[in-house]
Parts: structure tokens; sequence; C-alpha cells
């Protein structure tokens, strides 16, 4: 790292409010240890904005929530992403008191924000390649089927019966072809 972008994130942890700095410090540990973001500044930056906005008067909280959301949706996080920061937000928030503010609403909303974002399911690759799996799934499900195919077929008429196992004997039994004397003869 350079020495503007080591002084730009100490910045954030360097401040008068030894609170603050705790927090900010621990979590560029924990984007440091991870390295799931490509600039560590990211989190930090969206930490403060996302203080700034819940502890300005809005009209309901529910609009303070959408505003921050509209920060993250700019930053184009993924949803682990995401998932970081609205945690550690709703882990400051938790455990800070602001003077003449109750952000109980507004923690309750991080809540739930963070829970829909941990049961987000990722999205399937439809480019991925399925042929092992089926072939795996397929195998299984004909092994039930070998295991259950004397019951089934005690359960069927002697006609059907004899029919299913015509068509079952090319796959045990090897195809029978005719031999003539010359073969394997010199000419």
């Amino acid at each position: 790292m350079k020495t503007k972008e080591i002084e730009s994130l100490e910045s954030y942890f360097k401040t008068e409010n030894e609170h603050w700095n705790g927090y900010a410090f621990e979590m560029l540990c924990e984007v440091l240890k991870q390295g799931n973001f490509e600039n560590p500044e990211t989190p930090l930056q969206l930490f403060d904005k996302a203080v700034n906005i819940f502890t300005e008067q809005h009209e309901t909280p529910l609009k303070a929530v959408q505003e921050f959301a509209a920060v993250t949706d700019k930053a184009n996080l993924n949803t682990a992403q995401r998932l970081f920061v609205y945690e550690w937000i709703y882990k400051y928030l938790r455990n800070t008191e602001f003077e003449g503010l109750d952000l109980t609403e507004v923690r309750d909303l991080l809540k739930s924000q963070t829970e829909r974002l941990k049961n987000d399911k990722p999205q399937v690759e439809y480019n991925k390649p399925l042929t092992g799996n089926i072939r795996d799934t397929l195998k299984e499900l004909m092994q039930k089927e070998l295991e259950q195919l004397p019951d089934t077929l005690k359960e069927l008429e002697p006609v059907q019966r004899l029919n299913i196992l015509c068509k079952l004997i090319p796959y045990v039994l090897p195809k029978v072809e005719s031999v003539t004397h010359k073969l394997g003869e010199p000419d």
C-alpha cells in the first residue's frame, strides 16, 4: 500500500471518538483478513456514511434505511460485501448510544435487512455443465430401482414379466453372432 492509502485508512480510526475508533479499526482488520473488498477503504466509507445517515433527522427510520440501501447500490457490492457492511453497522448502532436519538427502529430495520441478505440464495450458474450431477443422480435412481426389481416383477402378470425380461436380456447376456466354418481359416 502507498503512504496516501495508509494515511487515508488511518484517518477512519484516528479520531477523537475512541468508541468509533475501536469499531473502525476492528472492521478494517476484518476486511484485510477476509480480503473480500478490492479497496479496503470502501467498507469504511460506507460505515461512515451509514452512521451519518442514521443520525441525521429523517421523516421515518425506513427512509433512512432506504437512503443507505441506495448508497450501497451505487457502490456495486455483491451480497457478501453488502452483508458484511450491514452487520458491522448493526453491531455499531446496537452498542452505541446517541444523545437525543432513539435508533431502535433503525436497528430493527437493519437487522431485518441483514437477515434477508443472509437468506439470499446465490444465483445459479447456468453455464456450468450438469452432466456429472445428472449421471450420479441417474445411477442412484437405477440402483434403487434394481434393488426393487424382484418385488416389482412379482406384481406383474406373467406375460408382462416375460416381456420386461426379454427387454433386459441384452444388457445381461452378450449377443450371439453366427460363426461360419471359414472364419479363422486360411483362404
